[in-house]
């Protein structure tokens, strides 16, 4: 049901998303990802789980060209998306640069295999909440797995109600804290409570950094604190 509103709705939901720039709704955690770019001169390889329209893949695959040619810096974009009318949405925005589409879905992400132990950076935006309680484990490992040396994961988490035909299940840090133990994640930063860019007034965010237990945990970043089937996850805001 999930996906189908997602199809069903994907030029309205379009137009919704490109209102929003990348750094508007990604604010909280952008230190992170300059921090990933300074760390990793030579290139990075990034996964966009529920890329949507691929605003975020774009930005991200964009980020290259604001580097001096001299710098050499790579930057692959993957971009999952299961809903299959927003993807070609998504590839439609994203077209010309280095963005990478494939029709998969957690909790599992069996196309994605190949990319073990490969992905600097994996983003899953407006997400978690679509994923049922008794799959994210499963979700969380499939990441980890993915997951290269130092790299980073980033959940941002929908809090509120809804009102349209969305399956959407009850989210909060402290679950994820203890499900990322299990899979050897450590949380890294948890931030404030944001507003919805939407507008949606009753409806606020938090986003949580997460980096593998085992790599050294990087200083907290200044200014924060210490979508029901595997088809339906994966979608935007």
């Amino acid at each position: 049901m999930t996906t189908e509103f997602y199809n069903d709705n994907a030029e309205l939901l379009a137009r919704q998303y490109l209102s929003t720039t990348f750094e508007e709704v990604h604010a909280a955690w952008l230190p992170h990802l300059n921090q990933l770019f300074d760390n990793h001169v030579s290139g990075l390889s990034i996964l966009d789980v529920g890329a949507g329209i691929g605003r975020d893949a774009a930005y991200l695959a964009q980020r290259s060209s604001s580097l001096p040619k001299s710098s050499g810096q790579r930057i692959d974009v993957v971009a999952v998306e299961p809903a299959h009318l927003l993807a070609d949405l998504g590839k439609k925005n994203t077209k010309g640069h280095n963005v990478t589409w494939i029709v998969d879905s957690l909790p599992r992400l069996n196309r994605l295999s190949i990319y073990q132990n490969g992905f600097n950076l994996i983003l899953l935006s407006a997400v978690w909440m679509h994923i049922p309680p008794n799959e994210r484990a499963t979700a969380l490992q499939t990441l980890a797995h993915l997951l290269a040396p130092y790299g980073k994961l980033v959940i941002t988490l929908r809090h509120g109600p809804n009102s349209d035909t969305r399956i959407m299940h009850p989210v909060s840090v402290d679950e994820l804290k203890a499900l990322a133990k299990k899979v050897h994640l450590s949380v890294i930063e948890t931030t404030n409570r944001d507003t919805d860019k939407l507008g949606r007034t009753q409806v606020f965010w938090e986003t949580v950094v997460l980096q593998r237990a085992n790599d050294p945990v990087a200083t907290p970043i200044a200014n924060s604190q210490v979508e029901s089937d595997p088809a339906v996850n994966g979608s935007p805001e």
